[in-house]
């Protein structure tokens, strides 16, 4: 007989692990910078480069960068900073060298104190999670020419499938100018710069990404006192290349800060006010298509067996993408030795999700935001202090589409961080959480790939009932029962007065008939 077959492709998840890393160390300061009398604050961030997959493992590398700010002797604030290496791996059974690999990293615990007055000792937990796919081929059956069209049943799937996955990049570059209520800068203690506002427009063969790296910078002033900050935006528009990509496609784009790096030099009137910056952006492009396909599920003839040849597929599709923004507001209260607070001059934050659970339209998450708030206070013998925290939220966001037992891939980072002094020992602490969800689901099929038709043994068809009269259970169709029966669904439906053949219900009553030849 002959048939007609359809070419499925479809992201097939091999599988999804997490790992928990522990980085220690010391930094060691260099010559010229004074001694360590305390650490204020400790900042860490993990950058990956290569990935890369073997038999049943992910491999992965990058840099641990991490800035310490610290009083010396003199009261005054200083920093020092430092990287290192990161080589690991993730066991991942089924993953071979062919297949693709990405992951997601998080910066979990910082913890820092002083080793002796010329360094710092740091332990950090980091978490990545990695996972691993591959693009599944098949060429399935969609139709038996020769069979009648209400003898075979036919189903719809949607699948997922990579366009192309790549890892790319861009540096931004801008000459900030201090405003005229700014002090200008002596040293620079530290400088956070973060991807915010991102949006992404797939585009042929790329993919137009906008947004802002959000900067803080934190610095010591030519004319004394305390530290002084200043937060700007640095807008970029950029084309990513993305080969296979076009406009209707799906781009899943994660970008990051690979390097982020800064000089000061002087304005006209010889003060050091403009900040030269250069931002390098990685980017971890994923861009796909949800494809349709009708294919056959079964069939049968009077009288004959069918024999089907089928292979299972299991694929993900993407149920729902949503991108929102969180807020979350805790009251924060120092620890009973930390000084009293004056004025607070900086608030920096990172945020950990701890548990992601999916319901019905809807996702519940769980996580922490790990705070980091530097103050004056009215101590003269700790002018500086700092308070570190950790303030627990729970969100519901909104994913219409979602069920239990699907997966969702979200990611989080904090747009904005505010603060209110409530008194000299709490403060409220406000942060606006941007959120990028895309749930999957999960699913198993069977296609249909080759079939073999046998005439039924004269035995079997005098087996089956000539006329019987039928009470209809839950589950059953029209389809299954011509194919149980030896009929059709048309005799059924025109013997019983059945007006819509795909709607029946339990305890409906039924005649059929044998077809006969």
């Amino acid at each position: 007989m002959n048939y007609t077959t359809q070419h499925i492709t479809a992201d097939k998840i091999i599988g999804s692990e997490k790992t928990q890393l522990i980085h220690e160390g010391e930094i060691v300061l260099t010559e010229g910078k004074p001694d360590i009398e305390t650490i204020l604050k400790c900042e860490a961030s993990m950058i990956p480069e290569n990935i890369s997959t073997e038999e049943d493992r992910l491999n992965f590398s990058g840099r641990l960068l991490l800035n310490v700010l610290y009083c010396g002797k003199d009261k005054s604030v200083h920093s020092i900073s430092s990287e290192a290496p990161v080589n690991d791996f993730i066991n991942i059974e089924g993953a071979d060298s062919s297949m693709l690999s990405g992951i997601n990293t998080a910066i979990v615990n910082v913890e820092c104190k002083k080793a002796n007055n010329r360094k710092a000792a740091y332990k950090i937990m980091s978490e990545v999670k990695g996972t691993v796919t591959e693009l599944a081929e098949i060429d399935a059956i969609t139709e038996i020419d020769d069979i009648p069209s209400e003898q075979q049943h036919f189903k719809t799937i949607n699948t997922s499938r990579t366009l192309c996955k790549s890892r790319e990049g861009f540096t931004v570059t801008e000459d900030v100018v201090l405003p005229a209520t700014k002090l200008p800068i002596s040293e620079v203690l530290s400088v956070n710069c973060n991807i915010t506002n991102a949006e992404f427009k797939p585009q042929e063969d790329s993919v137009e990404a906008s947004g802002d790296v959000s900067v803080v910078l934190l610095y010591t002033s030519t004319e004394g006192g305390f530290p002084e900050l200043y937060e700007f935006d640095i807008p970029f528009n950029v084309e990513l290349e993305a080969e296979n990509t076009d406009t209707d496609s799906i781009a899943d784009v994660a970008l990051y800060v690979k390097d982020c790096y800064y000089n000061v030099s002087a304005n006209e009137d010889e003060e050091p006010r403009i900040v030269n910056m250069e931002v390098n952006v990685g980017a971890d492009i994923h861009t796909s298509q949800n494809e349709e396909y009708k294919i056959l599920d079964d069939a049968y003839t009077p009288d004959n067996e069918i024999r089907f040849d089928t292979t299972r597929l299991c694929y993900s599709n993407i149920v729902c993408r949503n991108r929102g923004q969180c807020p979350v507001k805790e009251v924060v209260t120092l620890d009973e030795k930390c000084p009293d607070m004056l004025q607070i001059f900086s608030a920096s934050g990172t945020v950990y999700i701890d548990d992601v659970s999916i319901y019905e339209n809807k996702i519940v998450l769980e996580g922490a935001i790990n705070i980091d708030i530097m103050y004056i206070t009215g101590n003269d013998d700790m002018p500086i202090a700092s308070h570190q925290d950790t303030v627990p939220f729970t969100q519901t966001i909104d994913a219409r589409g979602a069920m239990e037992g699907m997966d969702a891939s979200i990611n989080a980072n904090i747009a904005h961080i505010g603060f209110n002094m409530l008194s000299d020992r709490e403060l409220e602490v406000r942060c606006a959480l941007n959120t990028n969800t895309t749930v999957r689901e999960k699913n198993c099929v069977n296609l249909i790939i080759d079939f073999e038709i046998m005439p039924l043994p004269q035995e079997v068809i005098d087996k089956i009932p000539s006329v019987v009269l039928y009470v209809v259970r839950k589950g059953d169709t029209l389809w299954k029962l011509a194919k149980r029966f030896n009929t059709t669904v048309k005799d059924i439906a025109e013997l019983n007065n059945i007006e819509n053949p795909d709607l029946i219900y339990p305890d409906q009553k039924f005649i059929i008939v044998k077809n006969t030849k």
